[in-house]
C-alpha cells in the first residue's frame, strides 16, 4: 500500500468497497489502526473484526490460516498514529527552486523529495527536511527510470552540487535533506495523493495528458478520450464483469440441468 496522507479517509474507503487490493496484510493494518484508535477496541475485538472484514471480501477465507498475522497486526495497531492529512501545501518559492535545475528528470526527483520532507516535517516538528523514502521509491514515485544502477547516484549527486539537497554525514546513511523548504509561504500547489508524484508534478505545468480515475482518484496517463479508469480499476472492474458474466452462465446452466425453462 503506497503511502496515504488521510489514513482514516482510506480506512473507510476499505470498509465500503470491501477491496484489500494486491497487499491484503497492508489493508488489514490500516483498518486495525483504525479499530483500535478510532474505534477505541481491545486488541480481541480488533481481531474480531478483522476476521469479519476478511470474511466479507472472501467467502473462501479460512480465520485459521490468518491467526498469527491477524493476531500479530491487533498487536502492534496502537503504536502507529493515524495520520489524518487532507494535503501537502507547496509553495511558488519552492517550485521555483525546483525549476532551476531544467532538468525533467532532476525536477521531478526533487519534487518527491520535497514531498515527503514536508510530510514528515508536519508529522515531527525535528525532522527538519530529512526524506523518509529510499532512493528506489524516490525514483518510482517520480516516474524515472536510469540505464544502469549507478545512474541513480549520478544524478543526485548533480542535484546535490546545486545546494537543493544534502546527504547524510554518515557513510553508512543514505538518507537526504531537503535545503529549501518554505513551512512559511502560502501554498499555491496542494498535494493530497503521494502515489503518482512524478505525474502530479508533470500536470501542474500541463505537461502530458492526464485524468484521474473515476474509481480510486489516482492520477494516470489517458490514451483514449473516454478512458474513464487507472490501469489498475480498469483490470479490476473488467475481472468483476467477467465474473458476473460466468456466475450468470453456470446458473442458467444449472437451471437447464434441472429442467426449469
Amino acid at each position: 500500500m503506497t503511502l496515504l496522507l488521510n489514513e482514516v479517509k482510506e480506512a473507510k474507503r476499505l470498509l465500503e468497497s470491501r477491496d484489500i487490493g494486491s497487499k491484503p496484510t497492508a489493508a488489514l493494518f490500516l483498518l486495525a489502526k483504525y479499530y483500535r484508535q478510532k474505534g477505541d477496541l481491545s486488541k480481541n475485538e480488533t481481531i474480531e473484526k478483522l476476521n469479519d472484514f476478511m470474511a466479507s471480501c472472501d467467502k473462501h477465507y479460512h480465520p485459521a490460516l490468518w491467526e498469527d498475522t491477524i493476531e500479530d497486526i491487533a498487536k502492534k495497531a496502537d503504536k502507529y498514529p493515524l495520520r489524518e492529512i487532507e494535503s501537502i501545501g507547496l509553495t511558488m518559492k519552492e517550485l521555483d527552486q525546483i525549476k532551476t535545475l531544467n532538468h525533467l528528470k532532476y525536477e521531478k526527483l526533487v519534487f518527491v523529495m520535497l514531498c515527503h520532507a514536508k510530510l514528515h516535517n508536519i508529522l515531527f516538528p525535528d525532522n527538519h527536511g530529512w526524506v523518509n523514502a529510499t532512493i528506489p521509491e524516490i525514483y518510482r514515485a517520480a516516474r524515472v527510470t536510469v540505464k544502469y544502477r549507478k545512474d541513480k547516484f549520478l544524478y543526485l549527486n548533480d542535484i546535490e552540487s546545486t545546494g537543493l539537497i544534502s546527504f547524510s554525514a554518515r557513510n553508512d546513511n543514505l538518507n537526504l535533506r531537503v535545503n529549501f523548504i518554505d513551512m512559511e509561504g502560502i501554498p499555491v500547489f496542494e498535494i493530497s495523493d503521494f502515489r503518482e508524484l512524478g505525474y502530479e508534478y508533470l500536470n501542474y505545468y500541463k505537461e502530458g495528458k492526464f485524468a484521474r480515475c473515476t474509481e480510486c482518484q489516482k492520477l494516470y496517463v489517458r490514451k483514449t478520450n473516454n478512458q474513464k479508469y487507472c490501469e489498475f480499476c480498469a483490470r479490476a472492474k473488467k475481472m468483476a464483469s467477467d465474473r458476473a458474466r460466468m456466475e450468470k452462465l453456470r446458473k442458467k446452466s444449472n437451471s437447464e440441468i434441472a429442467g426449469n425453462p
